[in-house]
């Protein structure tokens, strides 16, 4: 028997390279400089015909792992690819046109030993490139909001995360979503998980023309659609009118610029029905959901074109927390101005 020990990595980097030449050794090079360097890192060239390959071998460290596909698989394929081969405790994410902070795999790492509940960290993240000036995406923290927001968007920033291996089990990224696959996976993760997203950006995600999001637009706005209503029929909330616009206005922070009553009306009845049928199936911490319907409808609420009296009575039987913030005056004071435009 040899005495020879196998050295297995704490992380394990899947990082799936297509045509990736013009910023993939800027992407490389902010894993190879992390803080924490107990890592392999995957590198799955998926059927590049540009210069990606010579960039790729142009690196001279032993933790990367260099894996060519026969053909292009496309991402989803590659993807589990990567996940079969990682060996480590932890797996991490990341694209081939992004920036890792130096600190990003020390500050999950450390997250996850002292969570054990926690299989699955993000991290918020900085967009940038493409002319946008740097603006910074911050995502829900805690699980409970994590999860429930994901009823509106993606709520972990795929190029930020890392899992713990142990939780995946046999788990895999899904085909029948492509350009969402990684929503539909958090979706699914977060039934048997906790979930968790440090709010601090360290990772900066590059906008370009070439970006899969833009390329693939469409694509990702339908198979979003469904993810969204497959969540739904999980509350046995089938298919009505506008859900997917209702759950876009309540679990994003989507801008509104103005409602009107029979709008927000219908918005509150959506709400009531989702309210009641998470009762019933508690899928959804019933506390945690009320409040982020709270702070959405109060948001909507001052964006009103106008507010008449039927509205205020309706408020009042149905969300009238959203008249008690305000205080019994501008209640009062509310009645008397729709009663005197009449």
């Amino acid at each position: 028997m040899s005495n020879l020990q196998i050295s297995i990595p704490k992380i394990s980097v899947i990082m799936p390279v297509y045509n990736g030449g013009i910023h993939l050794g800027e992407a490389i090079e902010s894993i190879l400089n992390q803080t924490f360097s107990d890592f392999e890192l995957i590198i799955i060239n998926d059927g590049s015909t540009d210069n990606s390959e010579q960039i790729i071998l142009a690196f001279n460290d032993s933790r990367i792992k260099y894996i060519k596909n026969s053909a292009n698989l496309r991402l989803i394929k590659t993807l589990n690819i990567g996940l079969d081969l990682a060996k480590g405790e932890f797996i991490a994410r990341m694209d081939q046109d992004d920036i890792a902070n130096p600190q990003r795999f020390s500050k999950q790492v450390s997250l996850l030993e002292n969570n054990p509940e926690i299989g699955v960290c993000g991290t918020w993240f900085t967009v940038f490139g493409n002319g946008i000036e740097k603006i910074l995406i911050s995502h829900p923290e805690n699980h409970d909001s994590i999860k429930i927001h994901l009823l509106g968007y993606c709520t972990i920033g795929h190029p930020t995360v890392m899992l713990r291996k142990s939780m995946l089990a046999s788990q895999r990224y899904d085909d029948n979503y492509q350009a969402a696959e990684d929503y539909e996976f958090w979706v699914r993760l977060s039934i048997n998980t906790k979930m968790y997203n440090i709010p601090e950006s360290l990772l900066d995600y590059r906008m370009h023309t070439t970006n899969m999001t833009v390329l693939e637009d469409s694509t990702q706005t339908k198979t979003s659609d469904k993810i969204r209503r497959e969540q739904l029929r999980r509350l046995n909330i089938e298919k009505t009118e506008n859900e997917i616009v209702y759950c876009e206005l309540l679990f994003t922070p989507k801008y509104v610029e103005s409602i009107s009553e029979s709008e927000l009306k219908k918005i509150i009845e959506f709400a009531n029905k989702l309210e009641r049928a998470n009762e019933k199936k508690r899928i959804y911490e019933n506390g945690i959901l009320h409040l982020t319907f709270y702070k959405r409808l109060y948001y909507m609420f001052d964006k009103l074109e106008t507010k008449s009296l039927f509205l205020v009575g309706y408020i009042l039987l149905n969300r009238r927390e959203l008249l008690r913030k305000r205080g019994i005056r501008f209640t009062l004071n509310l009645i008397m101005k729709t009663i005197a435009s009449k």
